[in-house]
């Protein structure tokens, strides 16, 4: 039986799941063209100043779940940034086991340098909604991820 007898086709170009990693591997590589070559920041060091910008001082565990990225990556990244003086580490009184990060002078210093130009880049993007539109995009993004979680808690 060929593939083109099947009653249910599957076609890359409208699969949702290959069409949402295909948009968000474009955004991702485009917008890095912004922190990787005028700042020197991979993703996993962009991803860390945003979210200790956001969030002020976080565990190493909070940043790898606030960030989606593993351990060894958050380590990495903390290792390299830190010896930019970029983060400090101190340890946490509540949990001996545990250090704080947070952005030094210098990285918030480059957070609010980089974050303009990064917002500026979203508006690019985004100019291809209408203010309503984005508005119903991001709602049936959070639909999504909402489903894909309780997917998650089914899933075998």
């Amino acid at each position: 039986m060929s593939a083109d007898s099947t009653q249910d086709k599957l076609s890359l170009q409208s699969f949702l799941p290959y069409r949402c990693t295909r948009l968000a591997q474009s955004m991702s590589v485009a917008l890095s063209r912004i922190y990787t070559s005028e700042f020197g920041l991979s993703v996993a060091d962009w991803r860390i100043i945003v979210t200790l910008a956001e969030h002020g001082e976080l565990t190493g565990r909070t940043l790898t779940e606030r960030t989606t990225m593993d351990k060894v990556r958050v380590s990495r990244a903390l290792a390299s940034l830190e010896q930019r003086s970029l983060v400090r580490r101190r340890p946490c009184e509540q949990d001996s086991r545990a250090a704080l990060v947070a952005l030094t002078e210098a990285g918030l210093a480059l957070y609010r340098e980089l974050a303009p130009q990064a917002l500026a880049w979203e508006a690019d993007l985004s100019s291809a909604f209408s203010a309503g539109e984005r508005d119903t995009f991001l709602n049936l993004l959070d639909k999504l991820e909402t489903q894909l979680a309780q997917l998650g808690k089914t899933a075998p």
